[in-house]
């Protein structure tokens, strides 16, 4: 391809960008819409904008991970009633220490999957937010614009 005056590392990136890949397809590396083409963004009007909408489905998905776990933790912690937990030993079972750090682990390991998806939960959930809202306040900011071009006097509206 073409010389561009980057150095030859670089150059072998910008090749590589337009040429092709390994199978022969051909490729390209575009920001969206740079060319004029509107294909990208939502609805194909070539804009791209936050949206609250998936940071939500994830922030659900999590809270729903997160309630599977304190209900398993529930259910692993009351199907070891009598099995030497809380002080209640099991008399005559050679297995009762072992299967006690079994339960350990499992407990922990439970713990650490609710506490962290209730973490990343409200994180995600704020992400959404705070993007949307980043979104509506640049718009915001570019309308409530004071200076505007104004045509030169006597010429057409618009010949600029």
């Amino acid at each position: 391809m073409g010389d561009t005056g980057l150095s030859e590392r670089w150059q072998a990136y910008y090749d590589a960008a337009g040429g092709a890949d390994i199978g022969g397809k051909a490729v390209q590396t575009r920001l969206a819409s740079a060319d004029g083409d509107k294909g990208g963004g939502k609805g194909g009007d070539g804009d791209v904008k936050s949206s609250k909408g998936p940071w939500n489905t994830a922030s659900t998905a999590l809270d729903d991970l997160r309630r599977n776990a304190a209900t398993a933790l529930g259910d692993l912690r009351h199907g070891q009633q009598g099995a030497g937990v809380g002080g209640k030993g099991v008399e005559g079972l050679e297995s009762t220490a072992m299967q006690q750090r079994v339960f350990n682990s499992w407990e922990a390991r439970l713990e650490v999957v609710r506490d962290e998806c209730g973490e990343l939960m409200g994180k995600l959930k704020k992400a959404g937010n705070d993007l949307a809202n980043q979104d509506e306040a640049i718009e915001a900011l570019f309308k409530a614009q004071d200076t505007k071009p104004i045509p030169p006097p006597g010429g057409p509206s618009g010949s600029w």
